[in-house]
């Protein structure tokens, strides 16, 4: 398990930076469309395509922070039987959670490569008036789907080696829903 663990602790490393990212992106989208009102109240001019630039912000911020929730299991699941099953069933639960969750992933991901592909082939721009070649921020959203996909199979590789191990208690600190006292421990 110490191979995962220190796989999953790269991918951990670069999921940070990518959040870190994320929400630099965000704050400059937000402080854009801030002075875009401003301007447009007092002096009614507008710097234009905020709207677009925040939209595409918004998508690659997401897929960028994908891998960083997974990893740190702060995706939102439903839980009011979780507490009562046997280790192995929630384990298997875990895993077959992360399997759906990472499968969605690469569905969205296969269609998206498609669709990027296109945007590459066609030369494709939006249809505002900035004319944004679309290429540029569907590939860092792509990028980010794929190291979302590639994260969680890392992890359910690494759960299901440990289930057929026996070791489940792994597989709750790698997958399962972090406990009251986990919740604690991040927040302070």
């Amino acid at each position: 398990m110490k191979f995962f663990d220190n796989l999953i602790g790269g991918l951990e490393k670069i999921s940070l930076r990518l959040v870190w990212l994320s929400g630099a992106l965000l704050i400059a989208a937000a402080a854009m469309v801030t002075v875009d009102v401003i301007l447009r109240k007092l002096f009614n001019w507008s710097l234009g395509g905020a709207d677009e630039i925040t939209g595409y912000v918004f998508g690659i911020s997401i897929m960028f922070s994908l891998s960083y929730a997974m990893i740190h299991r702060t995706h939102i699941r439903i839980d009011a039987a979780y507490q009562y099953m046997p280790a192995w069933l929630r384990a298997a639960l875990d895993i077959l959670g992360a399997a759906l969750l990472t499968g969605f992933v690469a569905y969205v991901a296969y269609r998206g490569y498609f669709m990027l592909a296109d945007t590459y082939e066609n030369g494709s721009r939006s249809i505002t008036p900035m004319r944004t070649p679309l290429a540029i921020p569907q590939t860092p959203w792509f990028a980010g789907m794929v190291f979302a996909v590639f994260t969680g199979l890392v992890m359910i590789t690494a759960a299901i080696v440990a289930f057929f191990k026996g070791d489940f208690p792994y597989i709750n600190k790698l997958l399962g829903i972090p406990s009251v006292d986990e919740q604690i421990e991040d927040e302070t």
